[in-house]
């Protein structure tokens, strides 16, 4: 959102926060931005007005535009530079003010907010965009290293979940941007972000400590290790949070197959497709050939990687209990009962609960309401778009 900051002169104090479509007149009197002990500042002085330049802000994926209008007897400078009474300036963010000829200095800045959902249904989706927009940020679907927030009701072990922990993002509730809000618009201080962190609803591991806040072990978690995908779908699905976290992904398929000493390199972690369950959708040619990797690794004292386990390192920040090919996964996990693979295309959101069993994933239908979400890296490598199975992590 846009902010301007008393920079010196008689105004000081806290930045005053500026909605869009809300005419802020500074003034001397009776009016939004106050500049008192100024003679030079005129009673409607100026006016600041920000507004998303687009007209369907549903798909708005950009700032919206500050403007500055003249209207002083004194003058109003813009980077030193005297406007023109009576007219409007753009101005971009760090841009210095002078209202009037005395010392009231201002700097307009934006602070990017871009919120990201999980979970919601869609009457909370439309309540939270209506906030955020008027905020000065926009809402999105997709997990990018531009997201500012995630928006949870209750905490699900999502893989949109896991790349916010990673990339260090606060986890909040809708609620956080309503009273953001109404702080801004009574001229209140905005609401301490602590008290909106949603619950934990996850019990297979709500029994643990777990912290979910911004911690920079998650930042390189996965740093000199490299995830190897037997699956197109699974390397769509997981490997920009192994690049997030600092890791290598590599989807390896009989076309480009390597030595088999490329399966047994020290911290390469080769991720299980999960071939042994019937209802797998894998020709019976690359289940011999992904057979072949999982026997391979047997034989020398390794173990493929649930793809769960990714998540779980995330959460947990360490990889010695998970995503750990030559140890066994922590154990104490709360069971569930197994299920079909993760690898299968489902039509509902998907959630990987944790299970005892290494090698299964229980897949539970998410009542979200949204648009299809694929993770598809060849695109926009810097974009998640989490598919229509929106995952909550299973395996021990």
């Amino acid at each position: 959102m846009w902010k301007l900051l008393p920079v010196a002169g008689p105004a000081g104090g806290e930045p005053y926060r500026l909605l869009t479509g809300v005419e802020y007149v500074v003034g001397r009197k009776n009016c939004a931005i106050l500049i008192e002990n100024d003679q030079s500042i005129s009673r409607n002085h100026a006016v600041l007005t920000a507004n998303f330049s687009v007209t369907n802000l549903s798909q708005t994926d950009e700032i919206p535009v500050l403007t500055l209008k003249d209207n002083s007897k004194y003058g109003t400078s813009v980077n030193e530079e005297k406007m023109q009474n009576g007219f409007s300036r753009t101005l971009k963010s760090g841009d210095s003010i002078t209202f009037g000829v005395f010392e009231s200095k201002f700097r307009v800045e934006y602070e990017p907010l871009v919120a990201c959902s999980s979970c919601l249904d869609v009457s909370g989706k439309t309540a939270l965009n209506q906030a955020i927009l008027q905020l000065g940020g926009f809402t999105v679907n997709n997990w990018t290293e531009e997201c500012t927030h995630l928006v949870m009701v209750s905490v699900k072990v999502t893989i949109k979940t896991i790349c916010a922990l990673i990339c260090g993002r606060p986890i909040v509730k809708p609620e956080y941007f309503t009273e953001f809000l109404k702080a801004v618009q009574s001229k209140k201080q905005p609401p301490q972000i602590e008290s909106f962190y949603p619950p934990l609803d996850e019990p297979s591991i709500g029994s643990k400590n777990v912290d979910l806040s911004g911690r920079q072990e998650r930042k390189q978690i996965f740093k000199g290790k490299t995830f190897i995908f037997l699956s197109a779908k699974q390397h769509k699905k997981l490997s920009s949070a192994v690049v997030f976290g600092g890791g290598e992904a590599r989807l390896i398929t009989e076309e480009n197959e390597e030595e088999h000493n490329f399966f047994l390199a020290p911290e390469t972690c080769v991720v299980d497709i999960g071939i042994t369950n019937s209802q797998t959708l894998i020709p019976d040619s690359q289940k011999k050939w992904i057979q072949s990797i999982m026997d391979m690794l047997q034989r020398q004292g390794l173990r493929p990687i649930p793809e769960a386990e990714i998540g779980l390192a995330v959460i947990f920040m360490t990889t010695k209990n998970y995503c750990d090919p030559r140890g066994h996964p922590s154990t104490g996990l709360k069971t569930t009962t197994p299920g079909p693979s993760l690898s299968q295309g489902l039509s509902v959101d998907e959630k990987l609960m944790p299970s005892a069993p290494v090698n299964t994933t229980t897949c539970v239908a998410d009542t979200e309401s949204e648009q299809a979400d694929t993770w598809d890296l060849s695109e926009r490598p810097k974009e998640i778009k989490v598919s229509k199975m929106e995952l909550q992590l299973q395996g021990s």
